[in-house]
């Protein structure tokens, strides 16, 4: 027999012995014994149950954590008649993050109707947060996307003094940048990223959201372009 039509019997069942304690008098102990000898004879029902309700709370949650990210002042690359967002969670540090940058950026040349968040999680050294923060500040000079790209095409050792020469080849205000790395706002951004990734359970880099799903691992352009038809779809 169908799961969902045996839920719909029990509840029914439940239902059916309330109303007969009151007509009949059934006491506490009949209705509780007639229930429990329900659940013992049909214990994938109640599994079952709980296997809804899990999935309809991760959903719940999931929604509530997307709502939230959405508030974050992040970066991104977006038009006016975006119909299709991604979320990408990286690292500076992160091998993987550097090798699906330029996925990315194709994705977002060839199709403008995708809008694109830059998620800053530095997760993996310290040097990651000094990147993160950098990165962000240098957004205030309208340069965050060429320290970005910088960033990520770099291979080596990642520290305050490759920072610095990264800014003065991009003709950044090194004064103004080294002000606005200080800014506790810049922290409040990476802080509430590291939150929601939390709440997602993204454990890694790159993780991606796209549409309503989550895609952890990195991406070829191939699956980006897949997971974008997916969402589409939805809308038809």
């Amino acid at each position: 027999m169908n799961i969902k039509f045996k839920i719909l019997i029990f509840l029914t069942f439940v239902f059916s012995l309330f109303k007969q304690s009151f007509a009949h008098e059934l006491n506490k102990d009949e209705v509780n014994s007639l229930i429990n000898n329900f659940i013992l004879k049909n214990p994938q029902v109640i599994e079952k149950a709980l296997q809804n309700l899990n999935l309809e709370r991760s959903k719940n949650n999931f929604e509530i954590a997307l709502t939230e990210l959405r508030k974050i002042p992040n970066p991104k690359l977006s038009s006016t008649n975006s119909d299709v967002t991604i979320y990408e969670f990286f690292d500076y540090n992160c091998g993987y993050c550097k090798s699906v940058m330029q996925n990315i950026f194709n994705i977002y040349k060839k199709d403008k109707k995708v809008e694109i968040v830059f998620v800053e999680y530095p997760i993996l050294s310290n040097s990651s947060l000094s990147a993160a923060k950098a990165s962000l500040a240098a957004r205030n000079q309208k340069k965050y996307f060429e320290f970005h790209s910088k960033l990520m095409k770099h291979t080596g050792k990642i520290d305050d003094k490759l920072l610095l020469s990264f800014a003065k080849e991009l003709k950044i205000d090194v004064k103004k940048l080294k002000s606005d790395y200080s800014n506790e706002k810049l922290m409040l951004i990476i802080n509430k990223n590291r939150e929601i990734a939390n709440r997602l359970n993204l454990r890694g880099t790159p993780a991606f959201i796209i549409g309503n799903k989550i895609y952890p691992g990195a991406m070829s352009e191939k699956d980006i372009k897949k997971a974008i038809a997916l969402e589409r779809m939805k809308w038809i």
